[in-house]
């Protein structure tokens, strides 16, 4: 096999190779035996006919084409390895020539890089939020409305309330809703996920055994098409009214949060500290996107072109599978957000482009603080990962090279921390 290959262009080379006939004839055979069980051939049963009678059948040109499936993966994957390239995105081929001999040519990305600037002018904008006391009583309260129980009450029904009621709704004559002692919570929520502005307003003030008609106007966004901007009617009779009961915040409910508790005091500690945590953990990401992001506008980079082009692809592909998995039409998704298709697509090349840059200059970053980890280090991270994942089938050095890229990402992150502390302070 012949191999031209051409200068490297924005971190992309291109590969044409003519193969020769002897280098081709397994695909052929192939090729042949495929088409002759397609093929009805006088005097021979399906998959029999020689190479040599389905060539002069379909001739040598439709023999190359249909053995391509074969051939050309192969071919290019092996003249990828005598050229010793490391290749960073799936290669786009093109055939040029099938006869006389084969020729093609495969457009191959290599590694992208950035010219990384100069990281330690880079000054951050990120705090670590302080969590308070009323921090810490928001997260009683939701803990409160998780145990909360349900009483009746005999009283007439406001927002908050949980009605047991009859609820049927029409329009145009039709049956939209009909439930036999359904359930409704009082609050907005619910209103804004049925899509009937008003529903709530309308069923407080009633008491049990009540019973009201009420009309309401479906909105454009209803969840049924047939009925959007339409009247409809609505009949319910209140069946039940119960109210929401808290639990008291005394120690008795610190120890209902977590047995090993003995207190409310000790709970509010234990409270705070994981609060803590999560506003250290948020600040580190923080810290480190918004470095990221710096980072990325002060470096130049390159990206090969067929990277960036299969990167969008696999997103658009992703972004319309999620659209369909919702049921939602694409052409009313473009509509809901005020979109082409050319503009759809050019944003998802946007952030395609995005996240390939992100990718590269992590791993820029890494490299330009220098960071090293000890060998110890990582054989003992290495033993505890497969203490805890026993049956796992990666190879050791995959697993260390990853552990190895975390704790130098780790070891960077506080050379971030540090630095950018110094300049908030001088």
């Amino acid at each position: 096999m012949k191999i031209d290959k051409s200068k490297v262009e924005n971190q992309q080379i291109t590969l044409t190779l003519e193969v020769e006939e002897d280098e081709i004839e397994k695909y052929l055979v192939q090729a042949a035996k495929k088409l002759s069980n397609q093929l009805k051939i006088p005097g021979f049963r399906k998959g029999k006919a020689p190479k040599s009678i389905v060539e002069k059948i379909v001739g040598r040109e439709g023999l190359v084409e249909e053995s391509l499936q074969f051939s050309v993966p192969n071919l290019v994957n092996e003249a990828i390895d005598k050229e010793a390239l490391e290749v960073f995105a799936t290669p786009k081929i093109s055939v040029i020539d099938l006869v006389p001999n084969l020729k093609l040519e495969a457009k191959v990305a290599l590694k992208p890089n950035a010219k990384v600037g100069k990281l330690e002018d880079i000054k951050l904008d990120v705090n670590q939020d302080k969590i308070s006391a009323k921090e810490v009583n928001n997260v009683i309260d939701q803990s409160r409305n998780q145990h909360a129980s349900w009483v009746p009450v005999k009283r007439k029904s406001k927002i908050g309330d949980l009605l047991s009621l009859d609820f049927k709704c029409e329009s145009e004559n039709e049956v939209i809703m009909d439930h036999k002692s359904i359930e409704i919570i009082l609050e907005n929520q619910y209103e804004d996920n049925l899509k009937m502005p008003g529903l709530m307003k309308k069923l407080t003030g009633l008491s049990e055994e009540d019973s009201k008609n009420f009309k309401l106007e479906l909105p454009e966004d209803f969840f049924n098409e047939k009925f959007k901007n339409t009247s409809a009617k609505f009949e319910v009779k209140i069946i039940s009214i119960k109210e929401k009961s808290l639990p008291d915040v005394d120690d008795n409910f610190a120890k209902l949060m977590d047995p090993s508790i003995n207190d409310l005091k000790e709970l509010k500690k234990q409270i705070k500290k994981n609060l803590e945590l999560n506003a250290k953990n948020k600040y580190d990401q923080d810290l480190w996107d918004s470095f990221i992001d710096n980072a990325i506008n002060k470096s130049k980079f390159t990206i090969p072109e067929i990277m960036l082009e299969q990167e969008t692809e696999n997103l658009i592909k992703q972004q319309k599978e999620m659209i369909e998995n919702q049921k939602i039409d694409f052409e009313n998704y473009l509509n809901g957000i005020n979109k082409t298709e050319d503009e759809f697509e050019d944003e998802i090349s946007k952030s395609a482009d995005i996240r390939l840059k992100r990718a590269v200059i992590i791993e820029e970053i890494v490299d330009y603080y220098d960071v090293n980890i000890d060998d110890k280090i990582i054989e003992k991270e290495l033993n505890k990962f497969k203490d805890i994942q026993k049956n796992n089938n990666y190879p050791d050095q995959n697993i260390k090279d990853e552990i190895r890229y975390q704790k130098r990402r780790d070891e960077v992150l506080k050379i971030i921390k540090e630095n950018n502390l110094k300049k908030i302070k001088g």
